[in-house]
């Protein structure tokens, strides 16, 4: 992946994307964040990571005490890893940060979140960069967050 605009752009279509099997929508079963910084599991370069976490219903399975059941959460990231240069100083540190996940349901109030978190975007200096320059890896992984 070398053009970040276009992954936002592939993200921002797969976060349209209703998917089955999750837990009800009051369960915060299908959200999405942005997360930056510097990070020991990318050695400490400055990174971006556009993330799909999902709360998926696995009663049919569960053998539990029903009690204590719960949904098994999974998230779907795209890490973007970028050179140290000057420009992106500003994703470490202080600079890290996250929009926090949004459970907005896709449709009318997904594409609302969505613009609301690339306004927010827009406004940090360092991440702008990041949105113009080319990452030197990426990766995208499906994980067990639970």
């Amino acid at each position: 992946m070398h053009d970040v605009a276009a992954a936002w752009r592939a993200f921002t279509e797969f976060l349209a994307l209703p998917v089955d099997g999750l837990e009800p929508v009051e369960h915060h079963a299908d959200g999405f964040m942005v997360q930056w910084g510097r990070y020991s599991w990318n050695d400490g370069l400055p990174s971006v990571t556009f993330t799909r976490e999902f709360a998926v219903d696995v009663r049919d399975t569960w053998t539990a005490d029903e009690a204590w059941y719960q949904p098994e959460i999974w998230q779907v990231n795209l890490d973007m890893v970028f050179p140290d240069t000057p420009e992106l100083a500003g994703l470490g540190g202080p600079g890290q940060g996250a929009t926090g996940l949004d459970f907005s349901a896709p449709g009318p109030d997904r594409d609302r979140a969505v613009r609301a978190v690339e306004q927010r975007l827009a406004q940090h200096p360092a991440l702008r960069t990041a949105w113009a320059s080319n990452p030197t890896r990426s990766s995208v992984a499906l994980d067990d967050a639970g």
